[in-house]
């Protein structure tokens, strides 16, 4: 088989095994507003970047050219970052509005926090 082959199996399992970790993290810590396109968009993204090193590495110890390795690594980068963009066009408008209804710290909540 093919090293670039073996090498793009690799940073595709790769991707899928720690991406959707790192996705899951990272909507635990910012919330996702944009539905469930958003939320798919996101995880492939994650999926592309997380793949781009193993990809990389792989291509280089199987005794591929390291131009070709690189070009491979960044193509998982760069795939990544289209999913971003898409993904940041899908979240904008929700995300606006999730943010713009909250009211802040009031005189209410100060009352029923227990400060």
């Amino acid at each position: 088989m093919d090293p670039l082959l073996i090498a793009l199996a690799v940073g595709l399992v790769a991707g899928i095994l720690i991406g959707v970790r790192v996705a899951a993290r990272s909507a635990a810590e910012v919330p996702i507003y944009g539905g469930g396109s958003a939320k798919l968009l996101h995880r492939l993204a994650c999926m592309a970047f997380a793949g781009a090193l193993p990809s990389g590495l792989t291509a280089i110890i199987l005794g591929h050219n390291f131009g070709n390795a690189v070009v491979m690594a960044f193509a998982f980068v760069g795939v990544s970052f289209l999913l971003l963009v898409l993904y940041a066009t899908v979240e904008n408008g929700p995300r606006k509005q999730a943010l713009a209804s909250d009211q802040g710290w009031t005189a209410e909540k100060a009352r029923t926090s227990g400060l």
